[in-house]
């Protein structure tokens, strides 16, 4: 239930209504995700310049996706109690996806704006303080608790800041491998960069693409074989000016 709480935990975020976030459709095709992690983070500020970024975020609604021993357990929503620890100036927007408050649903893109002018210097950590619904034996439960992990880094204008270094594609493989219908291409990055996959059969035919905005850490899309004849098929990730190619086996 840990793992699944952690997801649940980042998925949250305060309410307002003078300005709404679009959540970002290049997320769509993956498995499940919060972009940015708490490896990107949100990023930084300066005093007296307005701050804006946003967070994008995918709820599964099966359980299992996060964590197998929880397969068949359903995540019905995820709600924002409170979120402390922003930089002064610095509010919270959330785009509430029912009639309750700063409530985000399974297997839609969601999002939440981060915004101000921010008016005191320092790193900032942050507190999210949710509650996960979820069904469990038949009944919903609510799950409070409280994630960390997350900062801003708010720095003066005399204040130099470092150039990020460029993302890295790491840690390429699909599971299951050889799969009968369906397996997850799974793939690292070091920064939040774009990202395609492709499937190809081995006459080099392209058979199958798709686009996402890859987050900092590791990334899962889904594949489904469909159609497919057992046999052995090609992917390639490619990211970060990089490209890994990969073999998967359909066996049915």
């Amino acid at each position: 239930m840990k793992k699944l709480l952690t997801l649940a935990g980042l998925l949250a975020w305060g309410a307002g209504a003078y300005a709404q976030c679009i959540p970002n459709q290049l997320y769509a095709d993956s498995v499940y995700g919060v972009w940015p992690d708490t490896l990107e983070n949100f990023a930084p500020g300066f005093v007296g310049t307005p701050y804006s970024d946003t967070l994008n975020l995918l709820v599964p609604a099966d359980a299992g996706l996060i964590d197998p021993l929880f397969t068949g357990f359903t995540i019905d929503s995820v709600a924002m109690n409170s979120l402390t620890g922003l930089p002064p100036g610095i509010s919270v927007i959330c785009n509430s996806q029912t009639g309750a408050p700063c409530t985000y649903m399974p297997s839609q893109v969601g999002c939440g704006l981060l915004e101000g002018t921010p008016t005191q210097a320092g790193t900032f950590d942050i507190v999210i303080n949710v509650t996960a619904y979820v069904q469990l034996f038949g009944s919903t439960q609510a799950i409070p608790q409280p994630f960390t992990g997350y900062s801003i880094t708010i720095t003066d204008g005399n204040t130099a800041v470092l150039s990020p270094a460029p993302a890295k594609l790491g840690g390429v493989q699909n599971v299951p491998n050889p799969f009968a219908d369906r397996t997850t291409i799974e793939f690292s990055l070091s920064k939040a960069a774009p990202a395609r996959v492709k499937v190809f059969n081995l006459v080099g035919e392209e058979l199958w693409q798709r686009s996402i905005q890859g987050r900092a850490g590791v990334n899962r899309v889904a594949y489904e074989a469909n159609n497919l004849e057992n046999g052995m098929y090609i992917y390639h990730v490619e990211a970060a000016g990089s490209t890994y190619t990969g073999r998967m086996m359909v066996n049915r």
